[in-house]
């Protein structure tokens, strides 16, 4: 084994997540006709500034980016449905009062590496997400865990709104897939 390669548990601890997120998400961006630029103060949720250029017309869209790892399922209700989830904690009113034309790009990476697996929301879309998933009391007060998860069934991606059930439907979860990839920025 080389001596510069850098070990899985050493790049575990190599600094944050966040920074991997974004890089993908810069990546992603550029491959899909944008051109993303870095915010380095982030005092407005906003973390990329993408620019585009359409028939002539400039315009700018904002992107505030999450990441998170995508984790086998292991609990029997789990596995009859899904295999890969990904869950992170989110204040309920972390988006609220965003700007409507503030996009969240979710980057989920899964354990051998990153899969194309990024969900681009509009913010309010993003705030009602939050606020569908599983409310769950911390040290810090009451957070949503927002879980996102890939079913084996129909290869799409779910957010969870209960915790333990057998069944996917509307009352267990809400379909995310439609923002996978979702680089229209569609509203």
């Amino acid at each position: 084994m080389e001596e510069n390669r850098i070990e899985k548990n050493e790049r575990l601890r190599a600094g944050h997540y966040e920074i991997q997120g974004e890089t993908i998400a810069k990546f992603e961006f550029f491959e899909n006709g944008y051109n993303p630029y870095s915010r380095y103060l982030d005092v407005d949720k906003v973390d990329l500034i993408l620019r585009s250029k359409k028939d002539g017309k400039i315009s700018y869209t904002e992107v505030q980016v999450k990441f998170g790892r995508l984790y086998p399922c292991g609990g029997q209700w789990q596995i009859q449905n899904f295999d890969f989830t990904s869950w992170r904690f989110f204040k309920l009113e972390e988006f609220k009062n965003t700007s409507k034309n503030l996009f969240v790009a979710y980057v989920l990476s899964n354990p051998n590496g990153y899969d194309g697996d990024i969900f681009i929301f509009p913010s309010q879309v993003f705030h009602k997400l939050i606020n569908s998933s599983i409310v769950t009391n911390t040290k810090r007060g009451k957070k949503a865990k927002m879980y996102i998860a890939h079913c084996i069934h129909d290869d799409r991606w779910y957010l969870w709104k209960k915790w333990k059930f057998n069944e996917v439907n509307k009352e267990t979860t809400v379909d995310v897939t439609e923002y996978r990839r979702n680089f229209k920025l569609s509203i």
